[in-house]
């Protein structure tokens, strides 16, 4: 996390650098910033350097959404059906003469 905001904070220092590389002015006034930020960069490429496979991960992705979206309508049916035999329950209560809690 330290190297990303390390990348963040600097780029635009870097982006400068590398438009007018020439410059050594301004690579003497910002040379610790540049230094820093080529050093997150690597430190990052190297813990990254194989990153996952993401075809993989959004197939996963889909299998998951599909399957939540058929345990909602299984939830929302079976709770419907629930309400129902509650007010069903209910009114045989009330038939019956006497009132019940759900």
């Amino acid at each position: 996390m330290e190297q990303v905001h390390t990348v963040k904070k600097y780029r635009q220092y870097y982006k400068e650098y590398k438009a007018s590389p020439s410059d050594k002015a301004f690579f003497e006034e910002y040379k610790a910033q540049i230094t820093l930020y080529e050093n997150a960069l690597s430190e990052l490429k190297k813990s990254y350097s194989k990153l996952p496979n993401s075809k993989g991960i959004l197939d996963r992705l889909d299998k998951l959404q599909e399957k939540k979206n058929t345990l909602m309508q299984e939830y929302s049916s079976s709770k419907s059906i629930m309400d129902e035999l509650y007010k069903i329950r209910k009114n045989y209560g009330i038939y019956m003469g006497k009132e019940m809690e759900r």
